[in-house]
């Protein structure tokens, strides 16, 4: 008898974000991040599970891939332990910095 090839856990998650990704389902997400910072102003991540209704599980890939992006940055931390402040990437700061 020779062993069933069971899927790595990185493989299943791999395969996980790739079907949020082509599903759309992540673009979604990403507008209900932004939206959520941009009427709540800057936010924690669990801030963003209270304002958006997503699973932490959910907030956190999306705010990386934001973060990645440029379009969120931190600006600073807050409670204890301390949890990063994230915010919208502002128009007029981009337009300095190039």
């Amino acid at each position: 008898m020779s062993a069933v090839m069971q899927p790595t856990g990185n493989e299943v998650s791999r395969e996980a974000y790739d079907d949020v990704r082509r599903s759309g389902r992540a673009n979604q997400q990403h507008r209900l991040v932004l939206e959520a910072l941009s009427q709540h102003g800057p936010s924690t991540r669990h801030d963003l599970v209270e304002h958006t209704g997503l699973p932490i599980q959910t907030v956190c890939p999306r705010c990386h891939e934001l973060l990645d992006r440029g379009e969120i940055e931190v600006v600073g931390t807050a409670g204890r332990p301390a949890r990063q402040v994230l915010a919208i990437v502002e128009e007029e700061k981009e337009g300095a910095e190039q």
